[in-house]
């Protein structure tokens, strides 16, 4: 896998709901949820292109592993009304030359399904595994907000690991299936996992935490944004990075 590094020294919805229920007393030991043999959580085999291959980063002390994709148009059936108020809104400032809002996230949404890999298995259920769950999330948010500072005002959001709804933007009563769209990006493993299923990483196998970003910033412009954090260039506070500050500043409450 081609890496890059920072020089500064530098699943989901269903699946973490259940993970990150209420958390056992101090002391308490972990356990492992065994699958469900009943579980209807079943991906659908539909294909996303991929536009960036597998690339490792070193960010804050973690280790990430991301790809970008074009989703399929049943993939982008289920994101288009996760984040609809704010796709609407983007499509206003920067749909011009395109006949619809449809056709213009054909052209332009991107799919970021983004790995850190976790010291412990995540599937397991227990007081250490939810902290760790937590700083995974608190790190994600800070390399989202360093991303969404170079990518020149474009639209950016993720899905809410507890929630699957929008994770900084505007919410709406529809829910991302973080299943269906890394099975459909990824054709990694799937596992059933109590009442949802979980996605196998294919080096950190269950030591690892998902959380798929999106954009419609274009390609050429969220590789170089990359490449600007893995290298330490990249900093909250220029001057193109007003839109994507505003809609991802702070910790959201899906990390706490």
């Amino acid at each position: 896998i081609p890496r890059y590094h920072n020089q500064g020294d530098m699943d989901a919805d269903g699946d973490v709901a259940v993970l990150d229920s209420q958390p056992e007393p101090a002391g308490a030991q972990c356990h492992w949820v065994p699958p469900r043999k009943d579980s209807q959580a079943e991906p659908t085999g539909a294909q996303c292109a991929l536009l960036q291959p597998r690339t490792g980063l070193d960010f804050e002390g973690g280790q990430f592993d991301l790809t970008v994709h074009r989703p399929s148009r049943l993939l982008l059936r289920d994101i288009e009304p996760v984040f609809r108020p704010d796709l609407d809104a983007d499509f206003a400032r920067h749909g011009i030359g395109h006949p619809d809002k449809q056709a213009f996230l054909r052209e332009r949404l991107l799919v970021l399904p983004i790995w850190q890999q976790a010291s412990q298995n995540l599937s397991v259920i227990c007081e250490p595994v939810t902290q760790e769950r937590r700083a995974l999330c608190r790190r994600f948010v800070v390399f989202a907000k360093l991303l969404g500072s170079e990518l020149g005002g474009h639209w950016m959001d993720a899905s809410d690991p507890r929630t699957g709804q929008a994770m900084f933007g505007t919410t709406t009563t529809s829910t991302y299936n973080e299943l269906d769209g890394l099975t459909q990006c990824l054709k990694y493993p799937f596992e059933p996992f109590g009442c949802c299923g979980i996605v196998m990483h294919p080096d950190w196998k269950l030591n690892a935490y998902p959380v798929t970003l999106f954009t419609t910033a274009p390609i050429d412009v969220v590789k170089e944004a990359l490449l600007k954090i893995a290298t330490g260039e990249a900093r909250v506070g220029a001057p193109e990075e007003a839109q994507a500050e505003e809609s991802a500043s702070g910790v959201p409450d899906g990390c706490d």
